[in-house]
């Protein structure tokens, strides 16, 4: 079968509730229902971290997506609560937050970039990673709730988090395995992670030992969203004119030394996941979905056609339109703050 017949047939999978094949376009560009989003994201090691969140915030704005929870994979205190700045600035204080409670030494120097910052500088009431609860107990909690098949998970950190969740047992929340949960409640998990076709990429060799699990034995639908697309596309330039100065996103760019310092842009990696994610492929992108992503212990991957699984990895047609798309979601102010309603830069 050549891939202009798979394409075609991805378009007659969409319609489909993930029964007998993998569509190439599992996103809410089909359906006028939300798409339920987990969002996993290690903030405050790079800018596009802060990037992501503001186009969840902006999906959810439109009816594009509800945010079910967002999930810190790391030990850094600050994390959760530079979540719960954004998560206050877009009118969503009370979206839970996970953070990691596992003693796992990752495979490299971590960042708090701006995590810290942002929370002197801007309101938000949850003060302490100590004061959020343990991610993978939110993780049950919240999908032994939803509807089967419904959740999108969109990782762009280290996959630590993933890895414990399908390793969990059951629970007060759930009776299942974290296996058979994920199989159940879960449509699809979005990745930024990798290299296509082969890479040596941070977040995977970060905690090689679990983004190799999650390939191995995660047991939906994968879409990676490589290295080398985010790399194609640079963002955030737009933020430090037309964003607000009490927006903690452009805070986050402005504080983030790996932002150009002539083009004042970065990288949109994360943010690549979750535009596929919420509005599926569209013609932003194809997708290779003949084969599977093989990870070996040190981190490095690289795609394998000996066998297919549920695995696929976005091949980036439209850079510019993508680039548009997302600097338009970030420099877009809230929507769901009320008029008379002041978020200041200034805590007081």
């Amino acid at each position: 079968m050549n891939k202009n017949t798979l394409l075609g047939l991805s378009v007659i999978c969409s319609s489909i509730l993930l029964g007998g094949c993998t569509s190439n376009n599992m996103g809410a560009s089909n359906s006028d229902k939300p798409v339920k989003i987990i969002l996993d994201s290690d903030i405050g090691q790079d800018s596009d971290d802060a990037g992501v969140m503001a186009l969840l915030h902006q999906f959810a704005d439109n009816g594009e997506a509800e945010i079910l929870a967002t999930m810190f994979p790391m030990q850094d205190p600050m994390g959760a609560p530079a979540m719960d700045v954004i998560n206050t600035y877009y009118g969503r204080p009370d979206i839970p937050i996970g953070t990691y409670k596992g003693n796992y030494e990752y495979k490299g120097k971590l960042f708090d970039h701006y995590n810290t910052k942002l929370a002197e500088k801007f309101p938000h009431d949850l003060m302490h990673g100590k004061d959020a609860p343990d991610a993978i107990a939110l993780y049950r909690k919240i999908l032994a709730k939803q509807a089967d098949r419904s959740v999108v998970i969109v990782a762009v950190g280290p996959e630590r988090l993933l890895a414990d969740l399908l390793k969990s047992t059951p629970d007060g929340y759930s009776k299942l395995s974290g296996h058979e949960l994920v199989k159940k409640k879960v449509k699809f998990l979005s990745v930024m992670g990798a290299g296509f076709p082969k890479g040596d990429e941070w977040n995977v060799k970060i905690a090689p030992d679990a983004s190799k699990l999650v390939a191995e034995t995660w047991p939906t639908p994968i879409v990676y969203s490589g290295y080398e697309v985010g790399n194609a596309v640079r963002t955030g330039s737009r933020l430090l004119t037309e964003a607000p100065e009490n927006s903690p996103i452009r805070a986050s760019y402005e504080n983030h030394p790996f932002v150009d310092k002539v083009t004042k842009d970065r990288q949109s990696w994360d943010q690549t996941s979750m535009l596929y994610a919420v509005r599926g492929a569209e013609d932003n992108w194809t997708l290779e979905s003949t084969g599977y992503n093989y990870i070996d212990e040190s981190g490095k991957n690289e795609w394998r056609n000996d066998t297919d699984k549920d695995h696929s990895y976005l091949i980036l047609q439209k850079p510019e339109e993508v680039k548009k798309t997302i600097e338009d979601l970030m420099v877009a102010p809230p929507a769901q703050r009320k008029a008379n309603h002041t978020f200041s830069s200034q805590k007081d």
